[in-house]
């Protein structure tokens, strides 16, 4: 059994890649939405640091419909779905937050990225690459599916 931690905003995106990831699997998975934060110096966020019904208020009703959707969909091949969030700026603690869940690998989409949900909200993607577990770039396995099917599959080019 693989557990994949999805870096997440906690939107349809995020739904997206998980659904890629299981569609995508041999074997059983459990998926972990995650969302890492920066440690508050506040000293009332850290007096009350175990209260994080705030952090969950990020994750609609709509997401946790979309998350069922997904359990109902895939049955038996996806076993649990679970969120948790990371607080923290060092990578030793982040790591043994993804040995906390037994993780296999990451997915992310590297065109979506992992948006921030508020100003103490860490740019995750750089963490994930300095942590040593596998990254798996969801994009990519779409491209290798409509290749397979034979679809040819084009980026759209972005210009800034």
């Amino acid at each position: 059994m693989k557990t994949i931690i999805i870096p997440s905003d906690f939107s349809g995106e995020s739904i997206q890649v998980a659904e890629t990831v299981v569609r995508d699997s041999a074997e059983e998975v459990r998926l972990v939405f995650i969302h890492l934060f920066h440690v508050s110096h506040d000293i009332q966020d850290l007096l009350f640091l175990q209260e994080r019904e705030r952090e969950y208020s990020y994750v609609s009703d709509q997401f946790w419909e979309e998350c069922k959707m997904l359990k109902d969909l895939f049955g038996r091949r996806l076993k649990s779905i679970r969120i948790d969030f990371y607080y923290g700026n060092k990578l030793a603690s982040f790591k043994n937050f993804l040995e906390h869940h037994e993780t296999t690998a990451i997915a992310i989409s590297e065109s979506y990225g992992v948006p921030k949900l508020n100003k103490n909200s860490i740019d995750a993607v750089p963490v994930l690459r300095k942590c040593g577990y596998p990254i798996v770039d969801t994009d990519l396995i779409h491209v290798s599916a409509l290749t397979a099917s034979g679809t040819t599959f084009r980026r759209p080019e972005v210009n800034f």
